[in-house]
């Protein structure tokens, strides 16, 4: 066959070839949805932590990363539990390679020693959220998503240390008084003129008020929608349904818990604004959903 010489052709070739493998990515997440976890306590709990890192970096349109977790979800899945990633395999920045050595060192002894038997859940949520920093670490360009891989990986190693310290000899003096645990949390996501997208400053607010669910184990969770007074109030009340509904989605992706089974939503369309205007007006502070949750 005759090689491509007209140099017009060789870059229309190489776009082509470029699209045909971005339309491969992102494929993973849907297969590894569809596949039933079988296997031991740590194998079901680590696809849990897979699938959901998987989910985030697919709405965040990292398809690559999404495949990977996918891929990696699907082994668990299947009762073969994936080592720890491998520091070789992503582009770490040097002044953090060592940290991330450390890091991985730690885990690999934990689960040495038996941690996958005594403390699968939290063995599972180390090595997720220690995949999720390396990730992120890779990237190196958000580092508020790198500071929560990170803690969350430190607090997964605090509980497994925890539950894996030998007994002490004696009697430990009484523990200092718990902080007093929050019993509601409140929380408000605003929208663009008529949309009902998450925007990154409110994907960043979904964030915390899933890790409140989490911390809390709500109860239950009220999405209360809003709209400004601009257009027909029959369409702002379709509006504000479809803007707690979709908050109500990307909870159910930033949160451990299964939000859906928790929420009751609430439709006030124009009724009862933040900021009081005469009707037609647009007013960005009532274009919003209301996130209540309860112990």
């Amino acid at each position: 066959m005759k090689s491509l010489q007209n140099p017009a052709l060789k870059k229309i070739a190489v776009v082509f070839g470029a699209v045909l493998l971005s339309g491969c990515a992102g494929m993973q997440l849907e297969k590894a949805r569809m596949i039933e976890p079988k296997g031991d306590e740590f194998s079901v709990a680590l696809n849990k932590e897979y699938l959901r890192l998987s989910e985030l970096e697919f709405l965040e349109g990292d398809y690559k990363d999404s495949d990977n977790f996918a891929l990696r979800a699907m082994q668990a899945a299947n009762n073969q539990p994936p080592a720890p990633e491998a520091l070789e395999a992503r582009n770490l920045p040097a002044a953090h390679k060592g940290e991330l050595a450390q890091a991985r060192r730690e885990l690999v002894e934990v689960m040495g020693a038996t941690a996958t038997k005594k403390v699968p859940v939290n063995a599972a949520q180390a090595q997720a959220a220690f995949d999720c920093w390396m990730q992120e670490q890779e990237e190196n360009f958000q580092p508020d998503d790198i500071a929560r891989c990170k803690a969350d990986y430190m607090a997964a190693m605090n509980a497994i240390r925890l539950a894996m310290a030998p007994a002490p000899a004696a009697a430990a003096p009484a523990p200092a008084p718990k902080a007093p645990q929050r019993m509601a949390a409140t929380y408000t996501v605003n929208f663009d003129f008529d949309s009902d997208a998450i925007t990154p400053k409110a994907s960043a607010i979904i964030a915390e008020a899933g890790m409140a669910i989490d911390e809390m184990k709500a109860g239950t969770i009220i999405l209360s929608g809003y709209t400004d007074r601009a257009g027909p109030a029959s369409y702002n009340m379709k509006l504000a349904d479809r803007r707690a509904k979709s908050v109500l989605g990307a909870l159910d992706i930033r949160s451990r818990m299964k939000v859906a089974g928790k929420a009751e939503i609430k439709v006030y369309g124009e009724n009862n604004n933040l900021v009081k205007t005469e009707d037609g007006v647009k007013e960005p502070e009532n274009r919003r959903v209301k996130i209540e949750i309860i112990r």
